[in-house]
């Protein structure tokens, strides 16, 4: 007997009303209604459901988690106990609820929008809240990245490209594809059983399909409840149906949701040739925190050398983007460096030397060949490696307020100044920092903000060593003992948990 999570009712459009009369469904006269859709027990698609006022469809139009209330739903109508712990735990933290709420506003609208369009349940939007917190720099020890939490192998699997200048499982448009291609597929695999899709979403196919066969030998049956799974995926699956209740009934939790628009927040704008991000921002006005959040997955200031990529704004505020892009030369949009050729110079050799792509050293000068001339003058295009936007490069003072677990290390590693500057600037003759203490920091616009910095717990694994590690996450050797209290010296083992404070954008 299919479960009642399996089959969901098709989208149907606004009514007539002689069509609700054939139905014996009665709308109020010059009005027009809409059945609503939600899980039923049935294999078939189903007519029932509650009529919409013009009201409610108004609302719909403004509001975004009203949309999502009127679209197709996870919640069965008799939640499982699991489900109420998680329910009431967000209810007993408020505060998790406004900061994920807050998170999710930039992002909310385009998941909504693109499930809708893929015709699957508008619940899944709450989804990277649970897998992310809606972060788009978010990534776990599992090396899982982005508001979808791929890992490379399935990112990789689902067409999300990774090299040295881009990471598609931080892009939020591409992995939101890609997120709604796995989520579709698994669906099907596990007999449109969305419970058990979601927990394979989460543990993998296989882990999930392997406990069904077991369960099943056991004389057991194949549902979400009744299979064993790891304790992760046991809450993960409850925490989006709990959420999912929050937000079709936030009245009867004596919730407030945030005013999210019914409407996009972001627009995209197509670049066809590198451009610097440092010229963009310039050029925009934008802030570089909003244009981080908006396009983390840029792991250079520059863009990709070859191929299409796509940069988001706040709506409305692209169009001095756009005029750049139509009228200036493509070759003006990155910093170059000149180099004179000399005798026994190669291109490739030339490109290894400024650890470029031969081919991007050759598009750069417009050459069909690897021929050079002596004294010939090429354009050797910034490889971005800075990894870092800011308008300007100029030097910035920021004060900061020492917290529980600082250190002078840590905070340096943190501005990518020294400990010495920050002595000196703070006239300390001592590594001593007193809780509460403010301190002065100069340092470069174009470091790695406190806002793209992440905390991880990192667990070693056999072959690591300090050097291998700090090589990883791009860390210094200093910091990584500084923070764990041990030596340089030490011996890791295998299993030792390591705290980590990474540069999400240099990962």
């Amino acid at each position: 007997m299919p479960s009642k999570y399996n089959t969901l009712t098709p989208r149907l459009t606004i009514l007539i009303i002689s069509l609700l009369t054939a139905s014996c469904q009665l709308a109020p006269i010059g009005s027009e209604a809409i059945v609503s859709e939600g899980i039923q027990a049935s294999s078939g698609p189903s007519l029932e459901g509650t009529l919409v006022s013009d009201a409610e469809m108004l609302a719909a139009q403004d509001d975004l988690w009203q949309r999502i209330r009127q679209g197709p739903t996870l919640t069965p109508e008799t939640p499982h106990a699991d489900v109420l712990k998680q329910r009431d735990w967000y209810l007993r933290n408020p505060n998790y609820l406004a900061v994920v709420f807050k998170r999710a506003k930039p992002f909310i609208f385009h998941v909504t929008n693109e499930l809708d369009k893929a015709s699957l349940p508008l619940t899944l939007a709450l989804l990277p809240i649970v897998e992310s917190t809606y972060d788009p720099l978010a990534y776990s020890r599992s090396h899982a990245v982005g508001l979808w939490q791929f890992i490379p192998s399935t990112g990789k699997a689902f067409g999300l490209k990774r090299d040295r200048w881009y990471d598609g499982r931080r892009d939020v448009t591409a992995s939101t594809q890609a997120a709604i291609k796995y989520l579709q597929y698994l669906h099907k695999r596990f007999d449109n059983d969305w419970l058990l899709a979601l927990a394979a979403y989460n543990s993998g196919e296989g882990n999930v399909r392997k406990s069904i066969n077991a369960n099943k030998k056991r004389g057991g049956t194949a549902d979400f409840w009744s299979i064993k799974l790891p304790r992760e995926t046991r809450n993960y699956v409850p925490q989006l149906l709990a959420l999912a209740m929050l937000i079709e009934n936030p009245q009867d939790y004596d919730i407030v949701l945030p005013a999210i628009l019914n409407q996009p927040y972001f627009e995209a704008v197509e670049i066809k040739s590198q451009i610097d991000l440092n010229k963009v921002i310039a050029v925009t006005g934008a802030k570089a925190a909003t244009f981080t959040q908006l396009n983390p997955a840029y792991r250079r200031s520059i863009t990709p050398p070859q191929g299409k990529f796509s940069l988001l704004f706040p709506v409305g505020t692209a169009e001095p983007l756009r005029q750049l892009l139509a009228t200036t030369d493509p070759k003006t949009w990155i910093p170059h460096t000149e180099y004179m050729a000399v005798n026994g110079d190669t291109l490739s050799e030339i490109a290894q030397r400024f650890r470029i792509p031969l081919q991007w050293l050759m598009d750069s000068n417009s050459l069909r060949s690897d021929r050079l001339k002596l004294g010939q003058v090429l354009l050797i295009p910034h490889s971005g490696d800075d990894g870092a936007f800011s308008s300007v490069n100029e030097t910035r003072q920021s004060l900061y307020k020492v917290k529980s677990g600082d250190s002078l290390s840590k905070i340096a590693s943190r501005y990518k100044t020294s400990v010495t500057g920050l002595k000196r600037a703070n006239g300390l003759n001592t590594d001593m920092l007193q809780l509460g203490q403010t301190l002065t920091i100069r340092h470069s616009t174009a470091v790695s903000t406190p806002e793209n910095l992440r905390k991880l717990s990192y667990k070693v694994r056999r072959g690591d060593s300090l050097y291998l590690i700090a090589e990883k996450f791009d860390l210094r050797i200093r910091d990584i003992t500084g923070w764990n209290k041990i030596s340089p010296h030490a011996y890791l083992q295998p299993g030792q948990r390591l705290t980590l404070f990474i540069n999400a954008l240099r990962i």
